[in-house]
């Protein structure tokens, strides 16, 4: 029984170290950059709630405790009708949403995951990435230097897309335009 706590002890403190990365200072802000030729930048700047308020295919800095830890870009999002020949479709509206998603990371170590996005619908709700297209947006824990690129898809007819940084806050640290 003993040796039982011990290694309900020892997960939990490894479970709490894990999650340091959480609990870093995290912001973003606008570079002035655009990923793409032909799309529009803006100037970005926090919004309401300290969300930068985003452009589709502006370059905006994300900070880890004051440091540049990576950039992203977001494409404007793609109306699908369906995936998998048809045989996935959408159940909240006539097509899903679909981003594509870059990311370049400054610092070693720097993690991505589809989940630290989530589409906020126009009543409120939070919408989940699901899986739809190619190629899929995934966890990553890139390197200095590294780039990464994936596509999110998203069955909500209209809503703002917004990047959150981990699955275990609710502070939106990112905000594009509603489509």
């Amino acid at each position: 029984m003993r040796k039982a706590r011990l290694f309900v002890l020892v997960g939990v403190l490894v479970g709490m170290v894990g999650l340091t990365g959480c609990l870093e200072d995290t912001s973003v802000t606008a570079t002035g950059a655009t990923a793409a030729p032909g799309q529009s930048g803006g100037s970005g700047g926090s919004g309401s709630g300290g969300a930068a308020k985003a452009q589709y295919g502006q370059v905006l800095e994300i900070r880890k405790d004051g440091a540049v830890a990576a950039t992203v870009s977001v494409a404007a999002p793609q109306a699908v009708s369906s995936f998998f020949g048809g045989f996935t479709k959408p159940t909240s509206g006539p097509a899903f949403a679909t981003f594509l998603v870059s990311f370049t990371a400054q610092k070693q170590g720097f993690t991505v995951n589809a989940f630290d996005f989530y589409v906020r619908t126009p009543d409120g709700a939070r919408a989940q990435p699901a899986i739809g297209c190619e190629p899929q947006f995934s966890a990553a824990t890139l390197s200095a230097g590294e780039k990464y690129q994936g596509c999110l898809t998203f069955d909500a007819p209209h809503g703002s897309l917004v990047y959150a940084s981990n699955l275990f806050t609710s502070t939106s640290l990112a905000e594009w335009p509603s489509y």
